[in-house]
């Protein structure tokens, strides 16, 4: 009968180990992030969902539906996201903005900077109101809560939705 060789025995059964580890490692992570991603497309107004884990952590990226504004969604959003462990820096919402909308975002943001800064937020939706009128656009929503502005606006086919936070981000911290 031959001797055993413990080294190798030894390297085999923790490769064999590391392996099974790993492996066992991705199938429930891939099982997790599809469970949230049902659990993001199950909210009304939501039209697609996509968790993706990156050396940061989760994040997510969703595409809502035009039905459904953000402000009826946003709120669920957030509330699943933070039981996730989903920071308001890795959110982001896809749009289907166009070349009006940019443009007219990029014109009235220093509306909003300026509201966030000084927190005259009447002054800030007056200005916002006048930039979107001179631009032809009507269908729009602006609204501010204790943490964020909310951005939502229409034109022809193009859909925008914009959140800003009301602070500055913490070096290292989250916006909110």
């Amino acid at each position: 009968m031959r001797k055993i060789n413990l080294p190798v025995l030894t390297m085999v059964s923790a490769i064999s180990l590391a392996l099974l580890l790993l492996g066992q490692h991705f199938i429930f992570s891939r099982h997790t992030v599809r469970g949230w991603e049902e659990k993001f497309a199950d909210i009304p107004g939501v039209a697609a969902a996509a968790v993706d884990s990156t050396p940061n952590g989760l994040s997510l990226t969703l595409q809502l539906d035009n039905e459904t504004g953000l402000q009826e969604t946003y709120g669920q959003i957030l509330n699943l996201a933070a039981e996730a462990g989903i920071s308001l820096d890795a959110v982001s919402i896809l749009d289907t903005r166009g070349p009006i909308l940019s443009q007219t975002l990029y014109e009235i943001h220093y509306a909003i900077q300026e509201g966030i800064a000084t927190g005259r937020f009447q002054h800030m939706a007056d200005a916002v109101a006048q930039g979107l009128a001179h631009r032809g656009i009507d269908n729009y929503q602006l609204w501010v809560d204790n943490e964020l502005i909310y951005l939502e606006m229409h034109y022809g086919p193009e859909h925008l939705y914009q959140v800003f936070p009301r602070r500055e981000s913490e070096p290292g911290g989250s916006a909110v």
